[in-house]
C-alpha cells in the first residue's frame, strides 16, 4: 500500500476507483481505492499499490459520512479553481500549495477514512487534468462543478442516519443521471465475490450500501459497550462483538463483587492503569522497537487522558460508574493490538 502525494505532476494514467464489498454475513466491509487496473489485480489476490485497502466491520463506510466535515471542501476547491484561472505562476503555484494543503488535511485528518480520501484524490486528479485545457475559465468550472458534486454527500446524509438509529427504514435518497453511476463487478475468475465500483460521485456507492443492508433485514445499533456503530439483527442487539460481549461478562463479573459502593470505579481505574503499564513493561524487557513502544506509551497517554475525564464525570454524578468501568476494559484491546505488533 502506498499513499497518495498532493503533488504537481502528470495525472495518473488509469482513472481512480473506489471498489466496496458488502459481506453482511461476515458482518464486514472491505474496500480497495487506486487505480482501476491495480484494483482489478488485488480483486484478484494480486499485490498492488492501492492508496487504501482495508477490511472493516460492516457499517464503518455508511458512518465515515457522518463523521466527516462538510466544510473545508469549498476552500479547496475554490483555490484550486483560482489555480486554474491565475495569470501569475506565483500565485498559481501559492494556490495550489494551499489547496494541496486543504486536502491533505481532509484526507488524513479523517484517519483511514476511505470516503475523504477517494474525494480529495479525485479533486486533485480532476485539477491535473484541467490544467491541460485552453480555457481556463471553462477548466476553472468544471473543475467546480465537478467537485461540488463530488462531496455534496458529506453535508448531506447525517440527518438520515441519525433516522436510522431509531431502528426506522432509511428514506429513499434522490438522486439524477449526473450522479447516478454505479459499477457491479461479478464474481469472475478469482474473484469470488461481488463488489462495487464508483469512479465519480460516491453517492450510488452510498445507495448501493444502504439497499444491501436493507435487504438483509438489519439495523443499526450502538454498541453499550464501546459506544461504536454497527448492524445488527434486532433491536434486541447491543453489543457489536465477540470482545465488546467479552468485556461486557468482565463488567457483570467484577461489578457483582463485594467491592464498596462509590469506591469500585477508582480501584477498576488503578488496575486498568496497571494493566497498561505492565503490558509497556514487559514491551521494553522484550527488546522490542522503540517505534513500537512508543505507540504504546502514546496510547497509554490518550487512555489516561480520556479515562480522568470520564473519573470525574463518575464523581460528579454526570456518567454511571458501570459505564466508565465498561469504557476502560473495552480500551484493553488498544494496548493488546500495539504489542502484538
Amino acid at each position: 500500500m502506498e499513499g497518495f502525494a498532493f503533488v504537481t505532476k502528470e495525472p495518473l494514467l488509469g482513472p481512480v476507483v473506489l471498489a466496496l464489498r458488502v459481506d453482511v454475513p461476515g458482518r464486514k466491509e472491505q474496500l480497495w481505492l487506486g487505480e482501476e487496473q491495480d484494483v482489478e489485480a488485488a480483486l484478484r489476490g494480486k499485490e498492488r499499490p492501492l492508496f487504501l485497502a482495508q477490511t472493516r466491520p460492516l457499517g464503518a463506510f455508511w458512518c465515515e459520512f457522518g463523521q466527516t466535515a462538510a466544510e473545508g471542501w469549498t476552500e479547496a476547491i475554490w483555490a484550486l479553481s483560482d489555480a486554474l484561472t491565475a495569470k501569475k505562476r506565483s500565485l498559481r503555484e501559492e494556490r495550489e500549495q494551499a489547496a494541496a494543503q486543504l486536502l491533505s488535511q481532509q484526507a488524513e485528518g479523517n484517519g483511514t477514512n476511505a470516503a475523504a480520501w477517494y474525494a480529495a484524490i479525485q479533486i486533485w486528479e480532476m485539477y491535473l487534468r484541467c490544467r491541460r485545457g485552453r480555457d481556463s475559465q471553462q477548466a476553472a468550472q468544471a473543475l467546480r462543478n465537478y467537485a461540488q458534486l463530488l462531496t455534496l454527500p458529506f453535508g448531506q446524509y447525517t440527518p438520515e442516519m441519525v433516522h436510522w438509529l431509531r431502528d426506522k427504514p432509511v428514506i429513499p435518497v434522490w438522486n439524477d443521471r449526473r450522479d447516478g453511476k454505479l459499477e457491479v463487478w461479478y464474481p469472475q475468475g478469482q474473484t469470488p465475490f461481488e463488489c462495487a465500483v464508483v469512479k465519480d460521485s460516491l453517492r450510488p456507492a452510498l445507495i448501493y450500501y444502504r439497499q444491501r443492508i436493507l435487504d438483509a433485514g438489519l439495523l443499526m445499533r450502538r454498541c453499550s459497550q464501546c459506544g461504536r456503530i454497527f448492524f445488527g439483527p434486532d433491536a434486541r442487539s447491543t453489543l457489536c462483538s465477540d470482545r465488546c460481549r467479552k468485556a461486557s461478562r468482565k463488567t457483570a463479573k467484577r461489578q457483582f463483587d463485594g467491592r464498596a459502593k462509590g469506591k469500585d470505579y477508582e480501584q477498576a481505574y488503578d488496575r486498568e492503569y496497571m494493566f497498561w503499564y505492565n503490558r509497556i513493561t514487559k514491551l521494553k524487557k522484550a527488546g522490542a522497537p522503540p517505534k513500537q513502544i512508543g505507540r504504546a506509551q502514546a496510547a497509554l497517554k490518550e487512555f489516561r487522558k480520556e479515562a480522568l475525564l470520564r473519573k470525574q464525570q463518575v464523581k460528579e454524578k454526570k456518567l454511571p460508574a458501570t459505564q466508565f468501568i465498561s469504557w476502560m476494559i473495552g480500551q484493553e484491546a488498544v494496548i493488546e493490538g500495539i504489542c502484538k505488533g
